[in-house]
């Protein structure tokens, strides 16, 4: 046997091992996905709630993007601000007798005004009709350019987000901190000392997600470069420091959508500190003037943050105040979501 003959050998079982340990992985992870996706998780795709269907004929659809507060974080999916909508919107369309709407949760905990300009292009496949765009807390500290799907090659690649990295990530933090994440994102000494088993199942846990983050540096070098990098946004002249970039991002969101032909709504997020209500007053203002018409809704301070049946920390709701918020944007859903049957139709007759 030449010396050309065994590495060629080696090369092949290496990459028939890499495959095998892969579809491993991949049929662990759905399972993980079903187990998690119920509170806190994401489904194959990425997002939260059930896959999405084929639209049904007069089907109209929603896709919410922005941050933790609309991706009902602490609370089940099903009672996060995107599903109560859904249910709301289409008890009003029964009673109108009108087709079924459904609306999309593809927002996520860290991510801001760049961030949705990314989701938009990389969830186009889901044919949405209108998009809520709901922003402003994570970019309070300044360009925040968090990308979380595009994290992993594998969705870059695929459109599938492996999702066992972070359950097994965040479980050995847990191990090791004791049960607290937030130190333990921090970067904060340990208080309490696992055990030994404790800390044998965390370096276990660790381990699997080296050897995860092997796979994906493979695969790396199959995806975009353009991708992986956060591209530099400019500052909008229509807004004053230090909003002007996430002005500019925001602009640029609803300028994509408005160019694909959809409809596009901006709510005005939930007033956390003096800082946010000044961020989303200039927003709003800069939005007035250049997208006339465009569908704004002010949930500024429809809540009282401090009323623990509605918010339980300060900032993210329950799911009584989940229900309140889609209460507050049935209406002008309805209104937009009708406008656009409309033109729809009447341009059906103007092509006759």
């Amino acid at each position: 046997m030449t010396a050309s003959t065994r590495i060629l050998g080696a090369i092949a079982a290496m990459t028939l091992s890499l495959v095998l340990l892969g579809g491993v992985l991949v049929a662990f992870d759905v399972y993980l996905h079903k187990h998690f996706e119920q509170m806190g998780g994401l489904n194959t795709r990425g997002y939260r709630g059930p896959l999405a269907k084929r639209k049904q004929p007069g089907e109209q659809r929603i896709v919410v993007v922005g941050e933790s507060t609309v991706f009902g974080y602490g609370v089940p999916w099903q009672d996060a601000i995107p599903a109560c909508l859904e249910r709301k919107l289409n008890a009003v369309r029964r009673q109108q007798g009108k087709g079924p709407v459904s609306v999309i949760n593809l927002a996520f905990n860290s991510e801001g005004a760049y961030g949705v300009n990314v989701t938009l292009r990389d969830y186009a496949s889901l044919n949405y009709d209108v998009a809520l765009l709901y922003t402003g807390v994570t970019d309070l500290g300044g360009n925040n350019t968090s990308v979380f799907r595009h994290s992993s090659p594998v969705f870059r690649l695929t459109g599938y987000l492996p999702i066992f990295p972070v359950v097994f990530r965040e479980k050995a933090m847990a191990l090791r901190y004791g049960g607290n994440l937030d130190a333990a994102y921090r970067g904060e000494p340990a208080v309490v000392r696992p055990n030994l088993a404790k800390r044998a199942t965390a370096a276990a846990l660790e381990e699997a997600v080296r050897i995860d983050h092997f796979l994906e540096r493979q695969l790396e070098r199959l995806s975009p470069d353009a991708a992986t990098q956060a591209t530099a946004i400019r500052g909008s002249p229509d807004c004053p420091e230090p909003w002007s970039r996430y002005c500019q991002s925001m602009a640029t969101a609803v300028d994509y959508v408005l160019s694909q032909g959809k409809g596009a709504v901006v709510v005005r997020s939930l007033d956390i500190s003096d800082a946010h209500a000044e961020q989303q007053a200039v927003l709003t203002a800069m939005l007035h003037r250049r997208f006339p018409g465009l569908t704004l809704v002010n949930l500024g301070r429809v809540i009282d943050l401090h009323d623990r049946e509605l918010c339980y920390d300060g900032r993210h709701l329950t799911a009584k105040g989940s229900d309140r918020l889609a209460e507050l944007l049935v209406a002008p859903m309805i209104e937009l979501l009708d406008a656009r049957s409309q033109r729809s139709r009447l341009g059906t007759r103007l092509a006759r």
